[in-house]
């Protein structure tokens, strides 16, 4: 870089001059830090609810025989390739033996089934992913933990990222290298 006086202007003028075989480096890259995106973890296929106040008899109760005859009339294809939660949203109490029958069911159809609501569904299914990690790659390193994106990851992730990273890394932090938190310096 070349700097000059312009007396005639009273300004300074920088000129600059750039190499042809100049390599532009990531000092980011190069400094070994690790950013992980937490919401690579979530698995993307529809979620469905199948809320068992629908299935009630005079909205009270579940009867064998009706509930049989429903679980034979119902359209099972809606659940195809979806992760699947069997709730009830009313105060009732519900047979314990209703939800193993609807996940017969969709066992064939479904790509699993919970016996829970959507959020803690979706924890699930998020800790299945941390699970299967091999977090060798990130021995002794400094992580970052990226969730300052726009995709909807529960704030119960987050916490499961940091059971599953501390014991394994160096450092680890919330958000990116150019505005993080620090949440664990080993």
């Amino acid at each position: 870089m070349e700097q000059k006086y312009d007396v005639g202007r009273g300004k300074t003028r920088i000129g600059v001059f750039m190499k042809k075989d100049l390599e532009i480096i990531n000092k980011i890259d190069a400094s070994g830090l690790i950013t992980v995106d937490i919401s690579d973890f979530k698995l993307e296929a529809p979620r469905k609810i199948i809320d068992l106040s629908d299935w009630l008899d005079e909205g009270l109760i579940i009867r064998e025989a009706s509930f049989k005859k429903q679980l034979k009339n119902h359209r099972w294809t809606d659940y195809s390739d979806c992760y699947v939660s069997i709730i009830c949203t009313k105060d009732v109490i519900i047979p314990p033996w209703t939800y193993p029958l609807i996940q017969m069911k969709l066992r064939n159809i479904a790509k699993k089934v919970f016996f829970t609501n959507l959020e803690t569904m979706d924890l699930l299914l998020f800790q299945q992913q941390l699970n299967i990690i091999n977090f060798e790659k990130y021995k002794n390193k400094r992580v970052f933990l990226k969730v300052c994106n726009n995709e909807s990851v529960p704030l119960g992730c987050l916490s499961l990222c940091i059971d599953a990273f501390a014991p394994h890394v160096k450092s680890l932090f919330y958000g990116e290298p150019c505005s993080s938190i620090p949440l664990i310096k080993n």
